[in-house]
């Protein structure tokens, strides 16, 4: 069976000088790790994920522990098992693992094994393996017949092959290793640039880019029997540059992770949006906690029950980074289908996305789908014709409670969608869109948005699986003709 390796390399995490290394997005590092974690968990699902060094540009700075504790809790985040090398920034290498799982001199896998290496640095940031490790590297085979991956930080290359110009100084000792052990792969990192697959004799050779320089780069390596293969991913996606992403939470939202206003926005410049929303959760924003959460906003009035609204506090700090962002709200539902929204609230933002976050008949123990199914109709009915731009996460409801979503709403929600100009956002935030609706849509005509639903920064922009389905939905040309006005800079 093919075995799958995710690579990552030279995170840089930390405080980089702007001007020596303008490309080097030491702010984001954190962000950009827990982004690639949680992309490699969802789609590539890899037999083992390796990290390449350089985790932090100063790794002999006060604040390296720390850092590499909080990069600790994105790396134990990863399902396969991880493997992880420092590189010549992480400093000590004894004090880099007292944070960072230490790994064995060979780790099996899934019937790979991997020689990880820490080699010493030569002047001109090059490397040399030690008669040490040489002999480390010969006596991989013995009593092992499946394939041998090399781990190392500085870019393991053939003479005269890649474009790396950071080399071992006793390259052909190394080579000469490899090839007595029949280690079929070397993996490296440190070439922010990286370098392509290099067949050599009976080994291939693969440096990783750097994941801290956009488009914020790393590596799906798959092993078949002697055919290995190479995938780039980037975690800044193509095609975005006028694209908006209309759905994302703020410090305010109850249910926020670690939002800040500055951070999102300098990230949607990164990830290569056109720009974001902020869209509040409005029943959060008039109820406290409690209410909220049983479902209060729903079945009390705004004037009578909200005493105590953040509203003004959250617009006020909105507009501090607005523009270049964009000033929303997520409108909540009530339970006759209006929106939780006080018209001068409502006058006062220009991106109104509505959702539908409780069904009564969904809050039974033995809920009621086709009582949950008519509820959710009478309500969208009225919900959808009260002024919105856009219909969030049309069924999620269904899915949170853990209910098929009823595939007879599709056609009723399309037309009054239609009817009302509405778009329907396609969001995988704790949900799976069904492409089903989402075909019907674009057969209707409905405009469409794409939203994160970022409670987290690291899920700004990510628009992978909306991608894959608006594929799967036959959009293989420009995108922006499906998308709404205000989710596209295009037709702003």
């Amino acid at each position: 069976m093919p075995f799958t390796i995710a690579v990552i390399a030279d995170i840089h995490a930390g405080v980089t000088n702007p001007v020596s290394c303008p490309h080097r997005r030491s702010d984001l590092a954190e962000v950009l790790l827990l982004r690639a974690v949680h992309r490699i968990n969802r789609f590539i699902q890899p037999n083992v994920t390796v990290i390449l060094g350089d985790l932090i540009d100063d790794g002999g700075s006060v604040q390296a522990p720390a850092v590499r504790r909080r990069l600790r809790e994105s790396i134990d985040l990863l399902q396969a098992p991880v493997i992880v090398i420092p590189g010549n920034h992480d400093g000590d290498v004894d004090s880099f693992y007292r944070e960072i799982p230490r790994p064995a001199a060979m780790v099996d896998v899934d019937g790979v094994r991997f020689l990880p290496f820490i080699d010493p640095e030569e002047p001109g940031y090059h490397a040399r393996r030690t008669a040490e490790d040489l002999a480390r590297m010969r006596a991989a085979r013995a009593g092992f017949d499946g394939p041998i991956v090399s781990l190392q930080h500085v870019p393991l290359l053939p003479t005269g092959q890649g474009l790396s110009p950071y080399r071992y100084t006793n390259v052909d000792a190394v080579l000469h290793a490899m090839q007595t052990a029949g280690i079929m792969l070397a993996i490296s990192g440190h070439f922010h640039e990286g370098d392509a697959l290099v067949q050599h004799h009976a080994g291939a050779y693969v440096v990783a880019p750097a994941l801290c320089e956009s488009p914020f780069a790393f590596l799906q390596i798959t092993v078949n029997g002697e055919e290995v293969t190479v995938t780039r991913h980037t975690l800044r996606l193509p095609g975005l540059s006028e694209v908006i992403d209309c759905h994302t939470h703020t410090p305010f939202a109850y249910c926020q992770e670690n939002m800040d206003f500055g951070m999102s926005v300098r990230l949607a410049e990164a990830f290569g949006l056109a720009g974001l929303a902020f869209t509040e959760h409005s029943g959060q924003l008039y109820f406290d906690a409690p209410t909220y959460w049983r479902g209060g906003y729903s079945s009390h009035d705004i004037a009578a029950h909200a005493r105590n609204t953040r509203m003004p506090a959250y617009l006020a700090a909105a507009r501090d980074v607005c523009p270049p962002a964009h000033l929303g709200l997520e409108i909540d539902c009530d339970a006759a289908g209006k929106p939780v929204v006080r018209l001068e609230d409502y006058e006062q933002v220009s991106m109104h996305i509505g959702a539908i976050h409780t069904l009564a008949a969904l809050q039974h123990p033995q809920p009621d789908l086709d009582r949950a199914a008519d509820e959710f109709l009478a309500r969208v009915q009225t919900f959808i014709a009260s002024g919105l731009h856009v219909l969030a996460h049309p069924f999620r409801v269904f899915q949170r409670a853990k209910q098929p979503v009823p595939e007879r709403l599709f056609a009723p929600t399309v037309r009054l969608l239609r009817e009302h100009g509405v778009a329907a956002e396609i969001n995988y935030h704790t949900n799976e869109p069904p492409p089903e609706f989402f075909s019907l849509c674009l057969e209707a005509g409905v405009k469409l948005t794409l939203g994160s639903d970022a409670h987290n920064l690291y899920e700004i922009g990510e628009f992978t699986p909306h991608l894959a389905l608006l594929r799967q939905c036959g959009v293989t040309n420009d995108l922006h003709e499906f998308l709404s006005p205000v989710g596209c800079t295009q037709h702003r």
